[in-house]
C-alpha cells in the first residue's frame, strides 16, 4: 500500500526537452557564469558533421569552446586522464559530454578529476576533495540515462574490468534532450541502446529498491519502448517514435536512479569489457537469463511487464521473457555470448569480474557464485 510507504527522491538536473534544443546551449553555458566549454565526444561523432552547428552557434556567442575527441566505445582511465588534462588547460569551463553513454560517462569523469589530484584509479581510492567542473549533457542516443545521473562506468585498464566514478557534483546540472540529435544514429545502435532502455526499466522496477514512485516511472518507460523501439529500428527518420525512445530513456533513468539495477548489468558489464561488446547489446544477451533467475521472487511483477511488452500474449513471467526475446530477435540483436567471440576460457574470468561488481546488490534475488555460472552458462 501507497500510504506505508516512505522514499526519498534526490534532485534531478534540470531536464530540457525540445527539437532544436541543442541550438541554444549557450544561454545553459552563459547561465553558469561561465565563457568556455570542453566538448567531449567520439572521433565518429566528429567526423559526421553533427556537431557543426552547435560549434558555430556557441562560438558566434563567443564562447571558447575546444573537442575532445578521443573517447573510445568503453571508455577507460586513459580517456579520463587524457581529457583532463585537456580541460585543466582550457580553464574555467563547463564541461559538455554530446554523444551516446560513453561519452557521458567519460566526460563526467573528466570534469571530477580535472579538480582532484592523481589518477582514476586513485581518485576512485578515496573521497574526491573537490567538486567536478559543472556538466551540460546532450545525449545523441536514447539509451543509457547516464545525463541524469551522479555515476559512470570507466573501464580501469591495469585490470581489464569496468570500475565505477560516483560523485554527487558530476550530476549534470543540465539536461538538453534534443530528439534531432538521435535521428542519425545507425541502426545496430539504435537498437542496442534501446535494449539498454528497456532494461534500465526492468531492472528498476524489480529491484529491492523499488517504490510506488519508481515503479509508475519504469513501467511509463517500458511501454514508450514497446510503442517505439521497434518502429526507430524500422524507421530512424521517424521523429516522433525518435522522440518517445529518447523520453523513455530519460524516465528510466530517473526510475533506476531511485533503485539501482541489476545482474543484466552485473554479468553484462563484464562481457563488455572483456569483448569490447556493446553495452545494450550485453544486456540483451544477458536480461532473458536473469529474469528467469529472478523468477521465484518477482514473478508477479515480470507479468506487469508482459502486459505492457506483449498485451495480446500471457500475462506472466514466462510470458515477459518471451516478449523480450521476440523484442531481441525482432530488432537483430538476438546473440550470445559465443557470437561476442566468447570462449570457454573466458567463463572463470567473467564469474570473476561479476561477483565483483556492486550493481548486483539491488538485483531482486541474491546472486552467488552458482548463480552467475548458470545465468552465463545459459546465455553461452
Amino acid at each position: 500500500m501507497l500510504s506505508n510507504e516512505n522514499f526519498t527522491v534526490r534532485p534531478l538536473p534540470t531536464i530540457v526537452f525540445n527539437r532544436g534544443a541543442a541550438k541554444d546551449l549557450n544561454n545553459h553555458i552563459q547561465s553558469l557564469g561561465k565563457t568556455a566549454a570542453l566538448i567531449v565526444t567520439d572521433k565518429n561523432l566528429a567526423a559526421s558533421g553533427l556537431l557543426d552547428p552547435i560549434l558555430e552557434a556557441l562560438r558566434a556567442a563567443n564562447l571558447s569552446v575546444e573537442v575532445f575527441d578521443s573517447v573510445e566505445p568503453n571508455p577507460t582511465d586513459l580517456n579520463v586522464e587524457a581529457g583532463a588534462a585537456r580541460l585543466k588547460e582550457l580553464g574555467d569551463a563547463v564541461v559538455m559530454p554530446i554523444g551516446g553513454g560513453s561519452s557521458m560517462d567519460c566526460g563526467k569523469s573528466i570534469a571530477l578529476l580535472a579538480s582532484n589530484p592523481g589518477t582514476v584509479e586513485e581518485m576512485q581510492g578515496s573521497e574526491p576533495t573537490a567538486a567536478a567542473a559543472p556538466v551540460i549533457a546532450v545525449p545523441t542516443t536514447a539509451g543509457t540515462g547516464s545525463e541524469t545521473n551522479s555515476a559512470c562506468v570507466i573501464t580501469n585498464t591495469r585490470l581489464g574490468r569496468k570500475t565505477y566514478v560516483v560523485h554527487p557534483s558530476i550530476t549534470p546540472v543540465f539536461s538538453v534532450l534534443d530528439p534531432d540529435l538521435t535521428v542519425g544514429l545507425p541502426t545496430y545502435p539504435t537498437a542496442t541502446c534501446g535494449f539498454d532502455v528497456l532494461t534500465h526499466a526492468i531492472e528498476a522496477f524489480v529491484s529491492i529498491g523499488a517504490n510506488a514512485y519508481s515503479d509508475s516511472i519504469a513501467l511509463e518507460a517500458i511501454s514508450k519502448v514497446a510503442g517505439n523501439l521497434r518502429k526507430v529500428v524500422t524507421d530512424g527518420q521517424d521523429i516522433e517514435a525518435r522522440s518517445q525512445m529518447l523520453l523513455g530513456s530519460a524516465l528510466a533513468a530517473q526510475a533506476f536512479n531511485v533503485t539501482g539495477l541489476g545482474s543484466a548489468h552485473g554479468t553484462g558489464h563484464a562481457i563488455s569489457a572483456r569483448l569490447d561488446a556493446a553495452h545494450g547489446q550485453t544486456l540483451a544477451t544477458m536480461l532473458p537469463h536473469v529474469m528467469d533467475y529472478n523468477m521465484t521472487v518477482r514473478e508477479e511483477k515480470y507479468a506487469e511487464v508482459a502486459k505492457i511488452l506483449s498485451p495480446k500474449g500471457p500475462a506472466t513471467g514466462a510470458g515477459a521473457i518471451d516478449a523480450v526475446l521476440k523484442l531481441r530477435s525482432d530488432i537483430g540483436i538476438d546473440r550470445s555470448i559465443t557470437d561476442l567471440g566468447g570462449e570457454g576460457n573466458l567463463l572463470n574470468i567473467l564469474l570473476e569480474d561479476a561477483m565483483a561488481d556492486p550493481v548486483n546488490r539491488t538485483n531482486p534475488r541474491p546472486v552467488d557464485h552458482a548463480g552467475f555460472e548458470m545465468m552465463y552458462n545459459a546465455a553461452w
